[in-house]
């Protein structure tokens, strides 16, 4: 009995521990976003005031009503919101046709064009920035959301990703479907894509995050302050040699930062479950 109950308390004890580790490194990852937040409501005389003020004593909107007043922000909001949408819609469908193709279809070259798609994976898109700026030039695309949003569709994590549900679909269910007299396209309608649909949620969220914090193309594709995403318009704004404010750079940071925040809070869990099924499926 004492050997039971002390083993139990040992155990206790572990747990408690690992707990404790556990809360402490949430607490260190959740600092930088408070600190973000709550510096973008300090005064600008307490933003650097050291020892600082852990929590703000003086609280001020002024610089994000200096954000919004002063620059286009609205615009630049609009911009992001457009462009992550339509790329995430994008994105979606050409990952999932692509998948689609790569795990169900047979044709020659099938492989090779997987082994590029894995290849592509750790390919950083800098390596082709200037070939696809020459391109976008000469269709006469910069400045405009096209040149923006095209670019994009095409992502190698996504089509991967999505392959592996479709890899878990049995072929058998292809094959009754073809003898009932169900095409290749109508099985991808009617069962490819409601069996991957959670694939294509934490793809959603994965695309929407990728184009929102897209910043070197959209800098390159700009032409002027109204066709800059937000992340594109914030960062100006925080290179900005003449705005000492650091204020106003939190609040420009807390601003491009806070629609992500609430996204993956609400569709965490389609994220989680996505991801961690297309993991076990392939």
């Amino acid at each position: 009995m004492y050997k039971g109950i002390w083993r139990w308390m040992r155990k206790s004890k572990g747990d408690f521990v690992l707990n404790v580790i556990i809360v402490l490194f949430c607490l260190l990852s959740v600092f930088p976003i408070y600190w973000l937040l709550t510096g973008s409501i300090k005064l600008p005389a307490d933003v650097m005031k050291i020892p600082p003020d852990w929590i703000p004593v003086r609280v001020t909107l002024e610089h994000y009503r200096s954000i919004f007043s002063d620059n286009p922000a609205w615009r630049w909001i609009y911009n992001s919101f457009a462009t992550a949408l339509l790329g995430t819609a994008g994105i979606i469908m050409v990952s999932s046709a692509a998948g689609y193709g790569l795990s169900k279809l047979e044709f020659t070259g099938k492989k090779m064009i997987f082994a590029f798609v894995i290849a592509a994976l750790v390919l950083p898109k800098e390596v082709y920035l200037l070939p696809l700026y020459q391109e976008m030039i000469s269709f006469g695309w910069r400045g405009t959301f096209k040149a923006l949003i095209f670019p994009d569709l095409a992502m190698p994590f996504g089509v991967f990703l999505l392959k592996q549900f479709y890899d878990g679909i049995p072929n058998e269910l292809g094959e009754a479907a073809q003898m009932d007299g169900c095409g290749s396209i109508r099985f991808f309608f009617l069962f490819g894509v409601p069996l991957s649909k959670p694939g294509i949620g934490a793809l959603g969220i994965l695309a929407f995050i990728r184009m929102w914090n897209a910043y070197l193309w959209q800098y390159t594709m700009a032409t002027d302050s109204y066709t800059y995403t937000l992340p594109v318009g914030i960062a100006r704004l925080m290179d900005n040699p003449d705005i000492v404010d650091y204020g106003l750079k939190f609040a420009g940071a807390s601003v491009a930062a806070i629609p992500l925040l609430i996204i993956f809070i609400f569709f965490q869990r389609y994220f989680t479950s996505g991801i961690t099924a297309g993991a076990i499926k392939g």
